[in-house]
């Protein structure tokens, strides 16, 4: 069964993806945390042999060589984000949402009638000669 919840660690927050399960991804969340994997397997209470196989299916679920490249491909697929990322977008969004309501708004000039001005071609049976050109403003 794929991973439903969120699971927020220490620093790192873990998003249902990849198809991980939900304990492959408290254990990506722990191991990018560092924790130690028998510290991991004793909360999740799995034997070495159980552990060994969590991991060996993040690894390829993620498409990783090993440890350290399970954790970088976990933040490259986004199944993995810093807390302290999410806090700032979150500050940076309402702030500019803030802003946007609080700055004054500055009327943009727009052209008038009398600014636009236009090539006119008089025909050459009027005139007789080369067509001449005259700019006329409206």
């Amino acid at each position: 069964m794929n991973a439903r919840v969120q699971i927020h660690g220490e620093e790192v927050i873990g998003y249902p993806g990849q198809n991980l399960t939900d304990s492959e991804l408290f254990v990506l969340v722990k191991t990018a945390e560092g924790f130690a994997t028998p510290l991991i397997a004793k909360e999740l209470h799995l034997d070495d042999v159980a552990m060994r196989l969590v991991e060996r299916n993040i690894l390829s679920k993620l498409g990783a060589k090993n440890k350290t490249h399970m954790i970088t491909r976990g933040f490259t697929l986004g199944v993995l984000v810093p807390q302290v990322l999410c806090l700032l977008l979150s500050v940076i969004a309402v702030l500019e949402v803030d802003s946007d309501f609080n700055r004054p708004r500055s009327q943009r000039r727009s052209r008038t009638l009398s600014e636009h001005s236009r090539t006119v071609r008089t025909s050459l049976a009027s005139a007789g000669g080369p067509p001449s050109r005259h700019i006329a403003t409206a």
